[in-house]
């Protein structure tokens, strides 16, 4: 059983793009909010598919 502990992925940007994510993390609204309450698993498949996603810059 696998019980390391997996940090959050905030970069302290911290602003929201039109589709509610941040443009540091690539996290949603949901995703943040709830992260201190997933489980290890949850947050690693979330950390895992943060790689695959393509967010637009705000400031674009």
């Amino acid at each position: 059983m696998n019980n390391k502990v997996i940090k959050t992925p905030c970069l302290g940007i911290c602003k929201y793009n039109t589709q509610n994510f941040c443009i540091g993390c690539k996290r949603n609204s949901d995703e943040i909010t709830n992260w201190m309450n997933y489980s290890g698993a949850m947050r690693e498949a979330i950390i895992k598919d943060l790689e695959n996603r393509e967010i637009e810059n705000l400031e674009s």
